[in-house]
């Protein structure tokens, strides 16, 4: 499989007619938090809040009129499938699309809503592609892949060509890999007319087959695909995706889901951005490798590409609550304490005086730890971070000294 400049420049070419460039917006509060000017590639706001109907459409503006009639297959998570529902809509195509029966009731829906047929099968995009085969073999389709197609590729390679028209000038991009699409069609074009650009993209440390593989040098491959990141859960690194890959990222890195939780909430606070933990991995991989060495960056011109913003409301709340936990803007205390009058006031008077809020206490006569005269107090606490955690520990210590944190 090959992918072109000019195959990309065609791509472009026919998308800015049909798809407005998103906005690349500099974040003042990040800026200033890493020393760099840090943009934000604001894919998200997109009509289905993906890059992925760049690829999407232009694969569908591509088709001859016998195979419009015949219709589109695609399997998707979520975003390539409102890609692909947004494509057939415009152009008049009937699209089935092949979805994980776990997958966020949300995009489910709007995939429905932009007329495609969703049919729910499996717990896996692997397991997806296997029911697609079935299918194609009854009833003969255009299957649009979600990453390993050259002209779904050239369609993800737009967001190159605005980067460079946007900011002639960048030194890095961060990009999340899923299939690797977006990063393969998107380095074609930077590497080709922008070769000091340095790409650096990463993965969930839950699904890390890509990232593993280019770091080794050669494919590898994982059985396991745990992240909250729907987007990017793709377990298997393709020969053929690995090979563009490797010619185009400069860098490759695997986070935890709690760093890419924390990013999200880090995008809702300083930019007023909702992104899916895809979108908001590029940040946390800023924040980890700037910790790393802050020189690095210090004066570049940064592009963080949000990749997509279709996060389920219930499991944001969740993330929401993983953040404040990462960053130690909610905690919980165990306090053991000797079980008389005026303890427990004393202890929520420290807690007071150090400007932490109490969410949630329990007051435990029954711990084995604490014996027949004592007790154990657990607080739920909301803090303004480390360091007021940090004053607030010291403080406590100084009158029980047993105190730790539990989380």
């Amino acid at each position: 499989m090959k992918l072109s400049l000019n195959d990309c420049r065609k791509a472009h070419e026919v998308l800015s007619s049909i798809i407005d460039p998103t906005p690349l917006i500099r974040n003042e509060w990040l800026s200033t938090q890493f020393g760099c000017e840090v943009w934000l590639k604001l894919e998200n706001m997109l009509p289905i809040g993906s890059f992925k109907m760049r690829g999407a459409t232009f694969k569908l503006s591509q088709l001859t009129e016998a195979e419009r009639k015949r219709g589109v297959l695609a399997v998707s998570a979520g975003n390539h499938a409102q890609g692909v529902a947004w494509a057939a809509r415009r152009f008049g195509i009937k699209a089935t699309i092949i979805m994980p029966a776990a997958s966020p009731l949300t995009k489910i829906r709007n995939t429905e809503s932009l007329g495609a047929e969703v049919i729910l099968h499996g717990n896996s995009i692997e397991e997806g592609f296997a029911h697609a085969e079935q299918l194609m073999r009854k009833k003969p389709m255009t299957f649009v892949h979600p990453y390993k197609d050259a002209q779904v590729m050239a369609g993800q390679s737009t967001v190159g060509f605005e980067l460079l028209e946007q900011l002639p000038d960048l030194d890095y991009v961060f990009s999340s890999i899923g299939g690797g699409g977006l990063v393969a069609g998107m380095g074609q074009v930077l590497k080709e007319l922008r070769p000091k650009v340095t790409l650096i993209a990463g993965q969930a440390s839950g699904c890390r087959a890509m990232v593993d593989s280019l770091k080794k040098g050669k494919v590898t491959q994982s059985d396991r695909a745990e992240t909250f990141a729907d987007g990017i859960r793709v377990k298997i690194a393709h020969p053929e995706m690995f090979k563009l890959l490797k010619g185009v990222v400069d860098e490759a890195h695997a986070l935890p889901d709690e760093k890419m939780a924390l990013a999200v909430l880090q995008l809702m606070e300083k930019a007023r951005v909702i992104a899916e933990g895809a979108g908001a991995l590029p940040l946390a991989l800023l924040t980890d490798l700037h910790a790393k060495n802050p020189k690095r960056f210090k004066g570049k011109k940064v592009v963080l590409v949000v990749c997509g913003g279709n996060i389920d409301v219930n499991l944001l709340e969740r993330i929401i609550d993983r953040a404040l936990i990462e960053s130690q803007r909610k905690v919980q205390i165990a306090v053991p304490i000797t079980d008389r009058p005026g303890m427990l006031h004393a202890l929520t008077g420290i807690i007071k005086d150090t400007g932490a809020n109490i969410l949630d206490v329990t007051h435990d006569r029954n711990s084995d730890s604490t014996g027949l005269t004592g007790a154990n107090v657990e607080f739920t606490l909301e803090t303004k971070g480390p360091q007021e955690l940090r004053a607030l520990m010291q403080k406590m210590k100084k009158d029980f000294p047993r105190v730790k944190v539990l989380s």
